[in-house]
């Protein structure tokens, strides 16, 4: 028995999985994809631009329930016949739409079927995929960091809800509206968020009915995050974990500062844009988005990529084999396409396949943009709106979410 199967059988909670109609999409069903990046279109529905890999990309929108402009999103692939899940937030509801070529689509208001408390306005949403079971974690309105969690491999299953704030023994609140970013790493959940004082905090789960709590900022005698700073996270394939966040030691352009912990009780800390080299005038924007992963394919550029996005609105990426050892790309200079529009959502992932970064924003006039670099130094970029054959655009301030089937 896995560890998450053990602590289902232990938690012992039980509800009835509550599944809305199957959503329409305008025209044909979407065709099997490798990409999938979901936003919010001008007229408030979901949309989806799919791509197979060095095939044309397509867009389909669903008609049904509307989504709130500023409404957070969080995607993942459910299972092995490549079916993903997309989250959003509703009328203080958590829904989904999930399924794929197979078996279709279809919508559900995830809160709703785990008997689940709210969600706060303004909560962000972060989730990841594991051994069949599917997890999703977002604020409430006491500003407690909950968890929704399902064996959801296929097209049934059961959402159930615990509350790892108050699981872990008196762990501190979430500040309002605070980012959100977790993964999983040999069957530990980790799920980080800021605190009223800002600080990032943990949650993390290895096993039975409990979470526990810890605080890397002060572990690792780090600066204090700028209010409402983005978050990204993850592990780097061997163990050692590493979350980002923006740092207020200047006003007007902001560092990454970086939290690693590499094994015993204490946390590290470095200014990666610093050790990087970044100029002064290409530090990270106030209210820049962040977005990462790790490459682990060997091929491509391995390692740590964190990407951000300037006072310029130009993206640049953060590189890293280890920490510190930090490099710098201007992926938009290189690429010689359009900068980003202020405020842009970013979300990427590593190809499957050549283990390039594939990342997403919109620009000023809400067009949704891919930037790709298969090693740094050569980077494309391409205008998903049109490359798709669009007619709309997406909406101003829309959250973006993507991801990459296995190949």
């Amino acid at each position: 028995m896995s560890a998450v199967q053990k602590r289902l059988s232990i938690v012992g909670i039980t509800v009835a999985l509550i599944l809305l109609a199957s959503v329409s999409l305008y025209g044909q069903d979407s065709p099997y994809a490798d990409r999938f990046v979901f936003s919010v279109s001008s007229e408030g529905y979901l949309n989806l631009f799919t791509a197979a890999e060095s095939a044309s990309w397509t867009v389909s929108t669903f008609l049904g329930q509307q989504i709130p402009t500023s409404s957070p999103m969080a995607a993942t692939v459910i299972n092995s016949n490549n079916e993903v899940e997309v989250f959003w937030i509703s009328a203080n509801q958590v829904y989904s739409i999930y399924g794929g070529p197979l078996y279709g689509w279809v919508g559900r208001c995830v809160t709703c079927a785990a008997g689940a408390p709210e969600a706060a306005t303004g909560s962000a949403l972060t989730g990841f995929e594991a051994s069949g079971y599917t997890h999703v974690f977002y604020e409430d309105t006491n500003g407690d960091v909950n968890e929704l969690y399902c064996l959801c491999s296929n097209t049934s299953g059961t959402w159930i809800h615990d509350n790892p704030t108050s699981l872990a023994g008196g762990a501190p609140v979430a500040a309002s509206g605070s980012a959100l970013t977790s993964f999983i790493y040999t069957g530990v959940m980790h799920v980080f968020y800021l605190g009223t004082n800002n600080n990032v905090y943990e949650l993390y789960w290895d096993g039975g009915t409990a979470w526990h709590h810890d605080d890397p900022t002060s572990l690792a005698g780090a600066p204090v995050a700028i209010s409402g700073s983005a978050l990204t996270s993850f592990d780097d394939g061997s163990g050692v974990m590493h979350v980002f966040y923006l740092n207020s030691e200047n006003y007007q352009e902001l560092n990454v500062q970086e939290l690693y912990w590499n094994g015993g009780t204490a946390w590290h800390t470095d200014n990666a844009t610093s050790q990087a080299g970044v100029p002064l005038a290409s530090l990270a924007a106030v209210g820049s988005a962040l977005t990462g992963f790790v490459n682990t394919s060997g091929i491509g550029d391995t390692g740590m990529h964190v990407m951000y996005l300037a006072t310029n609105g130009e993206v640049y990426a953060l590189h890293a084999m280890s920490s510190p050892a930090w490099s710098y790309f201007d992926a938009t200079t290189s690429s010689g396409g359009v900068a980003a529009v202020g405020g842009s959502a970013l979300a990427s992932f590593q190809d499957t396949v050549t283990g390039g970064v594939r990342l997403y924003f919109l620009d000023i006039d809400n067009h949704l943009y891919e930037l790709y670099w298969p090693t740094e130094g050569a980077a494309t970029e391409t205008d998903l709106t049109v490359a798709s054959g669009s007619t709309g655009t997406q909406a101003r301030g829309s959250a973006l979410a993507a991801v990459m089937t296995p190949n």
